[in-house]
C-alpha cells in the first residue's frame, strides 16, 4: 500500500524544513521506490520556493481556502496514493510510523488510525529552561492517555475522536466522508469533527500508542502565541458543539456561555468574574504582572496560577466571540 503524506503549514518554514528533512532521511528508500509522496500545502504568506529547490520530490500547493482543514482537503485532492497520512508541520514521524499505519489499515477496514507523540530530550531541556516552558511540560505534555478507552489488541485502542497530527485514512474512505469540514477557519477541532462524523458513519477510530512520533514544537515556547492558540482553538470547539449538540454538556461549553437561570450562584459569580477580568484593561494588567514576576524569577507555583488564569480568560474571550457570531448567523438564517 503506497502512502501520500500531507502536511499543512503556516509560516513555520524552519520547523517545516526539519520535518521534510527527517522524512527524506528516514524514508529515503520509500521515496526512491515511489511508494511514498510528500505534499505540502501552504496556508501562510511566506514562500516555500527554497524548500522546493532543496527537495525535488516535494509537491507544494497553495491552500485553496484558509484553514488547516481546507489545507488537508487541498492536499488530499492531489494525492495519488491509496493511503493518506496527515501530519502537522512540527511532527517528526517515527522510523516505523508508515509501516504501522499500513499494517493497521490492512488489518482493520473502514478505520481512521492515529499514532501518539512525545518530546525528545533536547526539546524537554529547552522547555525546562523557562517557567512557561515548564508550565507547558506540566499541562500540555501528554501522550493522549485520556484518549484510551477500549483496548483492541496490544497497543491499539478504540476512541471517540482522534487528532490529525498523525492521522491516516484510505483516500477512498476520505472521499466517502467528504473530507474535513471547511467551516473551521482555525486549526482546532476540525479533526475531532471529521473523526466523530466518521464514527457516526460506522468507521472505527483507532489509537496506536506504539506509533510514537516526535513533537518538534521548539519554536512555540512563547506565552503570547500559545494564548492566541487558546483563543482561536476554542472557536473551533464552539463550531463542533453546534454540529454535535450533546457536546454542549461539556464543562468547557457550559462554563463560558452567558449567565442563565439554571446556573448556580457560584457559577454566576464565576461568569461575572471572567467577564470583568477578560476586559482589555484588566487582561493587559494581568499580562504585565505576569511578565514582571517572570523577570523577578517568581516561583513556578505563582506563575503557573497566572498562566492558568490567562489561559482561562483567552478561552473565554474566544468562546464568547464565536458564540456571538454563531448566534448572529443563526438569527440571519432564520430571518432569511
Amino acid at each position: 500500500m503506497n502512502v501520500s503524506i500531507i502536511v499543512p503549514t503556516r509560516n513555520r518554514n524552519e520547523t517545516l524544513e526539519e520535518t521534510i528533512a527527517h522524512i527524506n532521511h528516514t524514508y529515503s528508500t520509500h521515496l526512491t521506490e515511489n511508494k511514498l509522496e510528500i505534499i505540502i500545502v501552504n496556508d501562510g504568506e511566506t514562500s516555500l520556493d527554497n524548500l522546493k529547490q532543496r527537495y525535488q520530490n516535494l509537491k507544494i500547493l497553495k491552500n485553496e481556502r484558509p484553514g488547516a482543514g481546507n489545507a488537508r482537503n487541498t492536499g488530499a485532492k492531489l494525492a495519488k496514493n491509496e493511503l493518506l497520512l496527515f501530519i502537522d508541520d512540527d511532527i517528526l514521524i517515527g522510523t516505523d510510523c508508515i509501516e504501522k499505519h499500513v499494517n493497521g489499515h490492512n488489518t482493520y477496514t473502514r478505520s481512521l488510525i492515529s499514532g501518539t507523540w512525545t518530546y525528545n530530550d533536547s526539546i524537554i531541556d529547552k522547555f525546562k529552561s523557562t517557567p512557561f516552558g515548564r508550565y507547558k511540560l506540566e499541562n500540555d505534555y501528554t501522550t493522549l492517555k485520556e484518549k484510551r478507552e477500549n483496548l483492541v489488541v496490544n497497543s491499539i485502542y478504540t476512541c471517540d475522536s482522534l487528532a490529525s497530527f498523525n492521522l491516516s485514512v484510505l483516500k477512498s474512505d476520505f472521499v466517502e466522508l467528504g473530507g474535513f469540514d471547511p467551516g473551521f477557519p482555525y486549526a482546532g477541532c476540525e479533526d475531532q469533527e471529521l473523526t466523530m462524523r466518521a464514527k457516526e458513519k460506522g468507521f472505527t477510530l483507532l489509537l496506536d500508542i506504539s506509533n510514537i512520533n516526535i513533537h518538534n514544537e521548539k519554536d512555540r515556547v512563547d506565552m503570547d502565541k500559545w494564548l492566541m492558540r487558546q483563543y482561536t482553538g476554542i472557536q473551533g470547539f464552539v463550531a463542533l458543539c453546534n454540529l454535535f449538540p450533546y457536546r454542549k454538556k461539556d464543562a468547557l461549553y457550559s462554563e463560558n456561555t452567558p449567565i442563565n437561570r439554571g446556573d448556580s450562584l457560584g457559577m454566576k459569580l464565576k461568569k461575572v468574574v471572567k467577564f470583568l477580568l477578560a476586559m482589555n484593561l484588566p487582561l493587559y494588567l494581568i499580562k504585565q504582572l505576569t511578565a514582571l514576576l517572570e523577570s523577578m524569577k517568581a516561583s513556578d507555583s505563582l506563575l503557573f496560577k497566572l498562566y492558568n488564569l490567562l489561559c482561562g480568560l483567552y478561552i473565554y474571550k474566544g468562546f464568547r466571540y464565536s458564540y456571538k457570531t454563531e448566534i448572529a448567523a443563526n438569527k440571519n438564517a432564520i430571518e432569511n
